[in-house]
């Protein structure tokens, strides 16, 4: 007898499971590591780390605690749609997403305006320059005082401002741009590791900087002009002003350069933007000692910063690809 085709189909359901269905089926099974990259993880531990310090300090939910709950909210979710809910057009998916990650790296930073003076009232500055002079026989912020001149300070001020496009232009062009799976993977394990331990290092380490705390040892104000003046700004409008340790401006250029010679030796493509970064790196460096923001300590902090960054971040992407692998799952940016 020969059997019927259509009883055969009759007997599935009519929205039978397609490939896409079953490898985000798979992701759910996997749990967290299915739906979470290990950067989502360690953005989400660290704003549940600052939401138990200010639980154990505070009195009480702060608007503060539900904006940071708010932001852990949208990137688990975002996560979860990018990566376990396929009927969503994968574009929007991983434009969604990418923001969210920025935008939460980003609110890591800005929260700290209202999270230091709740978690440490007092400051160290005192510690960390006698620190500097313990190292060096004299206090450097006043040796960086001969190059207080107009033209030294807009140059250095005009790099110290250039941060923050370098930054943005890493995040589009490592997540948006550049090709590979593994290339985002190791940029946002990386960042999210160098800007979160860096935050926590403020709440434990919290200071001014040179510039409030030896403002009356100064023989004059810094000599500036329009650069200098887009630097002061910004730093009083957005900044945490108790945020010196480490110095996260010597950190995240120091970070995106090794990033990007690492990725030079792979990939020939990636010469001219390690040279760029380098030369940029170097000049925010100089600019945050010679700017008065940070004792040469912080700095110090921050390149070490930096390079466990680099170290740490290949391996754990390897891991984190091959944790995906034993559970039949792609990496973490490969979204189907």
């Amino acid at each position: 007898m020969t059997p019927d085709p259509s009883a055969a189909t009759a007997v599935l359901p009519a929205d039978a499971a397609t490939p896409k269905a079953l490898a985000a089926g798979g992701r759910l099974r996997a749990g967290v590591i299915g739906i979470l990259a290990l950067h989502d993880a360690i953005l989400v531990a660290y704003m549940f780390t600052v939401l138990a310090l200010l639980g154990i300090l505070a009195k009480g939910p702060t608007p503060i605690v539900w904006n940071i709950l708010l932001v852990v909210a949208l990137l688990v979710g975002t996560a979860f749609v990018a990566r376990a809910v396929p009927e969503v057009p994968r574009r929007l998916r991983v434009n969604v997403y990418g923001v969210v990650v920025v935008v939460s790296i980003v609110y890591s930073y800005l929260m700290l305006r209202d999270v230091l003076p709740v978690i440490r009232t007092d400051a160290v500055d005192d510690t960390l320059a006698a620190i500097d002079v313990a190292l060096f026989g004299v206090q450097p912020a006043f040796v960086f005082e001969k190059l207080n001149r107009r033209p030294i300070i807009e140059w250095l001020s005009f790099f110290y401002f250039g941060y923050y496009t370098v930054a943005a232009l890493y995040a589009v062009g490592v997540l948006w741009v550049a090709p590979g799976a593994r290339v985002k993977l190791e940029f946002g394990i990386g960042t999210a590791f160098l800007f979160s331990t860096g935050h926590l290092l403020y709440m434990c380490v919290p200071a001014f900087g040179p510039y409030k705390f030896f403002e009356a040892a100064y023989q004059g104000p810094v000599d500036g002009g329009f650069f200098w003046g887009l630097v002061w700004n910004s730093v009083h409008s957005a900044g945490a002003l108790k945020d010196v340790f480490p110095s996260l401006h010597t950190a995240a250029p120091t970070w995106f350069s090794l990033f990007a010679v690492t990725q030079a030796r792979r990939d020939p493509r990636w010469r001219i933007p390690a040279a760029l970064t380098c030369f940029f790196a170097v000049n925010i460096v100089v600019s945050t000692m010679v700017l008065r923001w940070h004792y040469v300590i912080d700095v110090i902090a921050g390149l070490a910063l930096a390079s466990t960054a680099a170290l740490i971040a290949p391996r754990l992407a390897a891991w984190d690809a091959s944790a995906r692998a034993r559970r039949g799952l792609p990496e973490a940016w490969q979204f189907e």
